[in-house]
């Protein structure tokens, strides 16, 4: 396995800021008047009361809690938009159209052919985005504002940190070229694909189709902050409700560095037994990084 990460780029997203082209996550667009009540009712975070501006992370999962997707809403005056894991929106909007009944006023539209998204993280990514002509604002997690860059609309988000700090940046395909143009030109340090799975793996963060799978529940990947304990009944609730009120977890996601080759799907060994499964790899200047679900004690 050869290295997936340069020194420039790591100590840049330690010490200043990364870009990253996120552009393969879902976009969905929810309009209606009960567009927020059915994600409510679906998904395992309170998201029935969200204002224009404002978003929230939240999870879908099946009867018996295992994850299906994290999604992450932001709401406007008369929509809701929705980030799905990667080139996973289609499959999104199937699902959830299983669960419209017909007093349900709620329609779906799929703007990922037409949606660029950008990344930025890093310890300095607000300074370079202030800098850069983006609100001043200091946004609440997933939260977010609408903003004029070069004579294009674009909109800023908080996003989920890396290395201290995180936003997304979001426009239409058509700007796609110029915002990026834009951004590249700030002098920012440019992480590639390799080089964000590298930076991710090494902070913990759970990525769809590899941690956040139908193997898991919530829970075990640390999505404790995506879910409400407080709210009515959605789909997997009586499951995660007793493991949360119980404390006891089956298994839980684990940052590792492996002394030796791993690839994702490997047994986690210790001391002669599995103990877990691998389900992210990568190298770096200090050697592997890896995330894996590791049984728990007791």
């Amino acid at each position: 396995m050869t290295s997936q990460i340069s020194d420039t780029v790591y100590q840049a997203a330690r010490q200043d800021a990364v870009l990253v082209d996120r552009s393969s996550l879902g976009m969905l667009k929810f309009t209606g008047q009960t567009r927020l009540d059915l994600l409510h009712r679906m998904s395992t975070n309170n998201v029935n009361g969200l204002q224009a501006g404002e978003g929230a992370a939240t999870v879908l999962t099946t009867d018996i809690a295992r994850i299906i997707d994290r999604l992450i809403l932001y709401a406007s005056r008369d929509a809701v938009y929705c980030l799905t894991g990667e080139n996973n929106a289609a499959n999104i909007a199937r699902y959830l159209m299983r669960f419209v009944f017909f007093n349900d006023d709620f329609h779906i539209e799929d703007l990922s052919a037409d949606t660029a998204v950008f990344a930025l993280y890093g310890p300095q990514a607000k300074t370079r985005l202030t800098a850069a002509g983006f609100p001043e604002e200091e946004l609440p997690l997933h939260h977010w504002r609408a903003c004029q860059i070069k004579g294009a609309t674009a909109y800023l988000h908080r996003t989920d940190p890396l290395n201290g700090d995180g936003y997304f940046v979001m426009c239409q395909m058509a700007d796609r070229d110029a915002i990026w143009e834009y951004l590249v030109n700030q002098g920012m340090a440019v992480a590639d694909e390799a080089a964000f799975e590298f930076l991710r793996i090494e902070a913990g963060m759970p990525r769809y189709g590899r941690e956040l799978t139908l193997d898991y529940i919530p829970l075990e990947a640390d999505l404790w902050a995506d879910v409400s304990f407080h709210k009515g009944c959605y789909t997997g609730q009586e499951i995660i409700a007793r493991m949360e009120s119980r404390g006891k977890l089956a298994k839980r996601l684990t940052r590792l560095h492996p002394e030796t080759v791993v690839q994702p799907g490997d047994d986690i060994i210790q001391e002669g037994k599995k103990v877990g499964t691998y389900t992210s790899v990568a190298m770096g200047p200090n050697g592997l990084v890896a995330l894996g679900y590791v049984k728990t004690t007791g």
